[in-house]
Formats: C-alpha cells, structure tokens, sequence
C-alpha cells in the first residue's frame, strides 16, 4: 500500500472535516498547518484577507510529518478571496522540492475554486493527480457527495490509492 498524507490548513472547520473524510477513506495520515498568529474575530479574518490577497507567506508551526517520505500528498485549502489560505502557500514554499505525486482540494463559499486549485498545482510545482471542490453547503454532506466519490476513484486509478467506498457506491461505479 501506498504511504499517503493529507495536509490541510482550515480557520473555519470545513477543510478540515473534508481533509478528514479523505483521510479515512485513503488509509492516510493527516496534518493540520497551525497558524503562529491567532486568525479569531474580524482582525483575524481581515489579516487573513490581506495575506490571501497579497501572496504572502506568514509563520506556521513545525509540523511532525515529511512529505518526502510518502507516495502521495494531498493538499487541502480554504478559498480566501479567490486565493489560496496563506498559511498553506508558506508550507508549500517550504516542501514544493520533497513533493513526488499531489491531489489537491478546496473547500469554498461558492467561487474562486477554479483560480484556487489551478494556483496549488502552481505552488506545488506540478499537475495534480486528482482535484476536488467542496462548498461549504455540500461540506456537511461529503461523505455522500458525487464529487468527493469521484475524486477518490480518480485518486486510485491514477495512482494505485487503496481507498474506501461505501458498497453500493463502489459496485455502481466499478
């Protein structure tokens, strides 16, 4: 089996409860970017707004895992301001040369998502094996969701990727 790792930033909680879902399904270990500055209250928001907009890359917390050390990374962001979250692009900065295959994911309140995940695969240096977009209204339901089935079955034909299926979905797209 394949060593798979699903890195995500999230303020809100929604990239995170997908990066899970991903995680579970994948047989993955998951790593969440901590951010060094609180991001609460509408000065957090504002200050992530204007890193999101400006590119810039803030200070985040060491994370325990090495990307270099896995088959596969999965990348997972919120969409800011049709960017990507800030504290994601600093760790891709840091990691871009020990990533070997990626799949990217966002998560987002309706737009952006298409200039989001093409600027990952930018940050990452490379075409993503699988992309995945989730809004924030289909987040809660993304375990049943047609897109995130489609994103796994996409993840393992390309790359081998164990992954879980509930039966009935997996039987009808086999």
């Amino acid at each position: 089996m394949k060593r798979i790792l699903v890195v995500y930033y999230s303020r809100s909680g929604h990239t995170e409860f997908v990066a899970r879902q991903i995680a579970a399904r994948c047989h993955a270990d998951l790593e969440r970017i901590e951010d060094r500055h609180s991001r609460q209250g509408v000065l957090g928001y504002l200050r992530s707004v204007v890193e999101a907009v400006l590119g810039l890359r803030p200070p985040i917390e060491r994370l325990r895992r090495r990307p270099a050390d896995y088959d596969l990374v999965i990348v997972g962001t919120p969409v800011w301001c049709w960017n990507v979250a800030s504290p994601l692009r600093t760790w891709l900065q840091r990691h871009r040369s020990a990533l070997t295959n990626v799949a990217v994911f966002c998560t987002c309140g309706g737009s952006g998502h298409a200039k989001v995940l093409d600027d990952l695969e930018a940050l990452c240096g490379q075409r993503a094996l699988a992309r995945l977009v989730m809004t924030e209204r289909a987040v809660g339901q993304c375990q049943r969701d047609p897109a995130l089935h489609r994103f796994m079955l996409e993840l393992k034909r390309v790359s081998s990727v164990s992954v879980s299926l509930p039966p009935a979905q997996d039987q009808a797209t086999a």
